[in-house]
């Protein structure tokens, strides 16, 4: 009996895995939905490199389960720019480790594909792109809830 256990050992194990890993769905889930906000925030053109944060932009997003998004991005007038207000109201899509946006705001993040990647139990949006001219480097923190 104890030989018999010793051979199937590693077989029962796979199970484990497999079954502990879950599906391989790409639909937004629970544990990716929740409130995002931008930790890191900066633009480099030919004005140079801006820490948007610093210059008293935000951006927050709240992905819900069932993969609509909203939220608000607020960026202040600079270098001739007016304040931009814009409502994140739209929908999220994950494929694999990607997180893409579809909003009626017409700004960069409707625009940009975000890496989703583990912060310990949370989870960051990273993004890199923008418009031509201008590179956007940002990351989305996801908030603990109580």
């Amino acid at each position: 009996m104890r030989r018999s256990l010793i051979k199937r050992a590693p077989m029962l194990f796979g199970v484990a895995a497999l079954v502990a890993c879950g599906s391989d769905s790409t639909a937004p889930n629970n544990t990716v939905a929740g409130a995002y906000v931008a930790t890191q925030f900066v633009t480099t053109g030919s004005s140079g490199q801006t820490n948007q944060l610093l210059a008293g932009s935000s951006l927050l997003l709240n992905l819900g389960a069932n993969g609509s998004v909203s939220g608000q991005l607020h960026m202040p007038a600079t270098n001739g720019n007016p304040v931009l207000d814009a409502d994140m109201a739209g929908t999220w899509a994950q494929s694999g480790n990607t997180i893409t946006f579809a909003q009626s705001a017409d700004t960069f993040v409707r625009n940009m594909t975000f890496a989703l990647v583990a912060n310990g139990n949370l989870w960051e949006l990273v993004g890199d792109g923008g418009p031509v001219g201008t590179r956007i480097q940002i990351t989305l923190s996801q908030q603990a809830t109580l």
